[in-house]
């Protein structure tokens, strides 16, 4: 993990969970919050259902900006067209592999409400995430 400042590293070599640049790939940022090589290879199968049910853009992880007022919880909305429900099927995985989905959906390019990631990681994880950049 980059450390971008002293103040950072003293809080990393703390053990505090703060990620201060998000450098690294989904898979060792998730692995640097516990996830085995099993629970990325469930991650993956995870990602290949979100493409095969075009729910990448859905809130899997629960976290939903509720029309503008802030976010909050609301697995009920991430129900795909077809009718398969991505939250439920999100929180059926293990830790490891939820963190894998959610740096996964952070930096791979792919439709997803990054702040409802970040809401993720803060509150189920307590990962912060420090800086507001493109991801």
């Amino acid at each position: 993990m980059a450390v971008n400042s002293e103040k950072t590293q003293a809080a990393v070599s703390e053990g505090s969970k703060v990620d201060p640049a998000l450098d690294g790939t989904p898979e060792e940022l998730a692995a640097q919050g516990g996830a085995s090589a099993s629970d990325n290879h469930d991650a993956a199968a995870f990602g290949k259902e979100l493409d095969l049910h075009h729910a990448w853009v859905l809130p899997f992880s629960g976290y939903v900006n509720a029309a503008g007022y802030g976010y909050c919880k609301e697995p009920t909305f991430a129900v795909a067209q077809d009718g398969w429900d991505a939250y439920a099927a999100f929180a059926q995985l293990r830790p490891g592999a939820q963190l894998g989905v959610v740096y996964e959906g952070l930096l791979g390019g792919h439709d997803v409400d990054r702040e409802a990631l970040r809401y993720f990681l803060k509150f189920e994880r307590g990962i912060i995430i420090n800086g507001n950049r493109a991801y």
